[in-house]
């Protein structure tokens, strides 16, 4: 019985250890809205130099390289960077920020 009580209490303090999803997870740290050929996206930046581009309309066109363009053109505005390695997921364009250092620009 002692040892069934040991080993439960070892398991316990390893799950305790593991982080939690809300330790992963990057906090905003800005969140802006611009306009990009008449289309409103909100631009959010997050604190491991990620970026989320939100169709700011309430009717999208659709996944199209046209949008997909115009959120990219959003991210560089609203962050003064380039997106990369960006993916389209639930109507959201997210990606990485390489921001060019030379110029000044948030890094």
């Amino acid at each position: 019985m002692h040892l069934k009580a040991l080993l439960a209490a070892g398991a316990a303090l390893c799950l305790m250890a593991l982080p939690s999803t809300g330790h992963a997870r990057a906090k905003e740290v800005g969140r802006q809205k611009v306009s990009v050929d008449d289309q409103s996206f909100k631009v959010i930046r997050y604190d491991n130099d990620s970026v989320k581009v939100v169709d700011g309309g309430i009717f999208g066109d659709g996944t199209s390289y046209n949008l997909r363009e115009r959120m990219r053109k959003a991210a560089r505005q609203g962050t003064g960077c380039d997106i990369a390695d960006d993916f389209w997921l639930d109507g959201k364009l997210i990606g990485t920020l390489v921001c060019d250092t030379k110029a000044g620009a948030p890094s």
